[in-house]
Protein backbone atom coordinates (compact mmCIF):
# COMPACT_ATOMS: atom_id res chain seq x y z
CA UNK A 1 0.00 0.00 0.00
CA UNK A 2 1.76 3.69 -1.25
CA UNK A 3 2.46 5.72 1.97
CA UNK A 4 0.27 8.76 2.43
CA UNK A 5 2.03 12.51 2.40
CA UNK A 6 0.40 15.03 4.02
CA UNK A 7 1.64 18.08 1.63
CA UNK A 8 0.76 20.76 4.03
CA UNK A 9 3.47 18.77 6.55
CA UNK A 10 5.93 18.14 3.84
CA UNK A 11 5.77 21.92 2.28
CA UNK A 12 6.51 23.43 5.83
CA UNK A 13 9.03 21.20 6.22
CA UNK A 14 10.73 22.01 3.43
CA UNK A 15 9.77 26.45 4.33
CA UNK A 16 11.47 25.85 7.83
CA UNK A 17 14.54 23.84 5.79
CA UNK A 18 14.70 27.62 3.72
CA UNK A 19 14.51 29.49 6.87
CA UNK A 20 17.12 27.24 8.68
CA UNK A 21 19.20 27.69 5.98
CA UNK A 22 18.87 31.61 5.44
CA UNK A 23 19.46 32.09 9.31
CA UNK A 24 23.42 30.41 8.87
CA UNK A 25 23.97 31.12 5.12
CA UNK A 26 21.90 34.41 4.19
CA UNK A 27 18.81 34.14 2.27
CA UNK A 28 20.58 35.26 -1.30
CA UNK A 29 22.76 31.69 -0.72
CA UNK A 30 20.00 29.66 -0.50
CA UNK A 31 18.55 28.20 -3.71
CA UNK A 32 16.82 24.52 -4.24
CA UNK A 33 20.24 22.37 -3.58
CA UNK A 34 20.42 24.10 -0.62
CA UNK A 35 17.27 23.70 0.96
CA UNK A 36 17.39 20.23 -0.26
CA UNK A 37 20.25 19.32 1.68
CA UNK A 38 18.95 21.18 4.28
CA UNK A 39 15.72 19.18 4.30
CA UNK A 40 17.57 15.72 3.69
CA UNK A 41 15.14 15.51 0.27
CA UNK A 42 16.00 15.54 -3.72
CA UNK A 43 16.04 18.76 -5.44
CA UNK A 44 13.39 17.36 -7.15
CA UNK A 45 11.06 17.21 -4.36
CA UNK A 46 11.67 20.67 -3.46
CA UNK A 47 11.05 21.67 -7.03
CA UNK A 48 7.86 19.63 -6.82
CA UNK A 49 6.20 21.87 -3.69
CA UNK A 50 8.12 25.39 -4.90
CA UNK A 51 8.34 25.19 -8.32
CA UNK A 52 9.90 28.24 -8.55
CA UNK A 53 12.59 30.31 -6.75
CA UNK A 54 9.99 32.87 -6.25
CA UNK A 55 7.48 30.61 -5.08
CA UNK A 56 10.40 28.95 -2.27
CA UNK A 57 11.19 32.57 -1.14
CA UNK A 58 7.42 33.22 -0.63
CA UNK A 59 6.77 29.81 1.53
CA UNK A 60 9.73 30.45 3.76
CA UNK A 61 8.46 34.00 4.17
CA UNK A 62 4.81 32.52 4.99
CA UNK A 63 6.84 29.99 7.65
CA UNK A 64 8.83 32.56 8.93
CA UNK A 65 5.43 35.14 9.53
CA UNK A 66 3.96 32.03 11.42
CA UNK A 67 6.81 31.86 13.83
CA UNK A 68 6.70 35.37 14.09
CA UNK A 69 3.58 34.90 15.30
CA UNK A 70 3.60 32.32 17.21
CA UNK A 71 5.46 34.44 19.68
CA UNK A 72 2.26 36.94 20.37
CA UNK A 73 0.04 33.76 21.55
CA UNK A 74 0.65 33.90 25.23
CA UNK A 75 0.45 37.66 26.08
CA UNK A 76 -1.40 38.79 29.06
CA UNK A 77 -5.35 40.29 28.21
CA UNK A 78 -4.87 43.47 30.09
CA UNK A 79 -4.50 46.55 27.93
CA UNK A 80 -0.64 47.81 28.79
CA UNK A 81 0.47 44.44 29.77
CA UNK A 82 -0.13 43.46 26.45
CA UNK A 83 1.06 46.23 25.10
CA UNK A 84 4.26 46.11 26.91
CA UNK A 85 4.70 42.18 25.90
CA UNK A 86 4.21 42.63 22.18
CA UNK A 87 6.59 45.29 22.18
CA UNK A 88 9.04 42.82 24.00
CA UNK A 89 8.15 39.68 21.72
CA UNK A 90 9.00 42.63 18.66
CA UNK A 91 12.46 42.87 19.88
CA UNK A 92 15.37 40.42 19.45
CA UNK A 93 16.43 39.73 22.99
CA UNK A 94 17.62 36.16 23.17
CA UNK A 95 18.80 33.76 20.24
CA UNK A 96 15.73 32.59 18.84
CA UNK A 97 14.22 35.93 18.27
CA UNK A 98 17.39 36.94 16.47
CA UNK A 99 17.47 34.94 13.95
CA UNK A 100 14.12 35.50 12.97
CA UNK A 101 14.62 38.93 13.31
CA UNK A 102 17.87 38.89 10.75
CA UNK A 103 15.68 36.36 8.84
CA UNK A 104 13.05 38.71 8.61
CA UNK A 105 15.16 41.56 7.88
CA UNK A 106 16.75 40.13 4.93
CA UNK A 107 13.05 39.17 3.66
CA UNK A 108 12.59 42.82 4.01
CA UNK A 109 15.75 44.25 2.17
CA UNK A 110 15.60 41.40 -0.76
CA UNK A 111 11.97 43.20 -1.45
CA UNK A 112 13.40 46.57 -2.33
CA UNK A 113 14.69 45.05 -5.20
CA UNK A 114 12.33 42.13 -6.01
CA UNK A 115 9.08 43.57 -6.94
CA UNK A 116 7.28 40.21 -6.38
CA UNK A 117 8.55 39.56 -2.99
CA UNK A 118 7.82 43.51 -2.26
CA UNK A 119 3.74 42.81 -3.78
CA UNK A 120 3.86 40.15 -0.51
CA UNK A 121 3.53 40.47 3.29
CA UNK A 122 6.98 41.07 3.75
CA UNK A 123 6.50 43.70 6.34
CA UNK A 124 3.05 42.07 7.75
CA UNK A 125 4.17 42.16 11.15
CA UNK A 126 3.91 46.33 11.90
CA UNK A 127 1.10 45.87 8.65
CA UNK A 128 -0.96 43.35 11.34
CA UNK A 129 0.14 44.59 14.58
CA UNK A 130 -0.20 48.56 13.95
CA UNK A 131 -4.13 48.21 14.28
CA UNK A 132 -3.49 45.95 17.13
CA UNK A 133 -1.23 48.29 19.16
CA UNK A 134 -3.39 51.10 18.07
CA UNK A 135 -6.66 49.30 19.32
CA UNK A 136 -5.00 48.98 23.13
CA UNK A 137 -3.82 52.26 22.92
CA UNK A 138 -7.11 53.54 22.71
CA UNK A 139 -8.48 51.53 25.54
CA UNK A 140 -5.81 52.90 27.70
CA UNK A 141 -6.81 56.50 26.83
CA UNK A 142 -3.59 57.51 25.01
CA UNK A 143 -3.95 60.40 22.82
CA UNK A 144 -3.70 59.54 19.08
CA UNK A 145 -3.21 55.85 19.14
CA UNK A 146 -2.53 55.48 15.75
CA UNK A 147 0.35 57.84 16.04
CA UNK A 148 1.82 56.56 19.45
CA UNK A 149 1.38 52.81 17.75
CA UNK A 150 3.38 53.76 14.57
CA UNK A 151 5.74 55.79 16.91
CA UNK A 152 6.59 52.56 18.99
CA UNK A 153 6.91 50.16 16.47
CA UNK A 154 8.98 52.32 14.78
CA UNK A 155 11.31 52.31 18.57
CA UNK A 156 11.15 48.80 18.21
CA UNK A 157 12.14 48.88 15.03
CA UNK A 158 15.59 50.73 15.87
CA UNK A 159 15.99 49.13 18.89
CA UNK A 160 15.98 45.39 17.37
CA UNK A 161 18.53 46.39 14.38
CA UNK A 162 20.84 48.01 17.36
CA UNK A 163 20.60 45.06 19.05
CA UNK A 164 21.69 42.65 16.24
CA UNK A 165 24.30 44.59 15.35
CA UNK A 166 25.72 44.61 19.23
CA UNK A 167 25.64 48.34 19.83
CA UNK A 168 23.06 47.74 23.29
CA UNK A 169 22.42 44.89 24.76
CA UNK A 170 19.13 43.26 25.34
CA UNK A 171 18.85 44.68 29.05
CA UNK A 172 19.51 48.54 27.51
CA UNK A 173 16.81 48.00 24.84
CA UNK A 174 14.35 46.88 27.13
CA UNK A 175 15.04 50.07 29.17
CA UNK A 176 14.56 52.22 26.73
CA UNK A 177 11.43 50.69 25.37
CA UNK A 178 9.86 50.33 29.13
CA UNK A 179 10.71 54.44 29.52
CA UNK A 180 8.79 55.12 26.39
CA UNK A 181 6.07 52.65 27.31
CA UNK A 182 5.71 54.92 30.76
CA UNK A 183 6.07 58.15 28.91
CA UNK A 184 3.37 57.26 26.71
CA UNK A 185 1.06 55.19 29.14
Amino acid sequence: MPKRVDHDVRRREMAAALVRCARTRGLGQCGFREVAAEAGVSVNLVQYYFPTKEALLLGGLVYLRGLIGARFDDLPSEPRARVRGLLESVLPTDEASTDLYRVHAAYAALAFTDPALAAQPHAAGPDELLPVLSDLLTALAVPEPAVTATALLALCTGLSAYLTSGFLTAADALRVLHAELDRVC
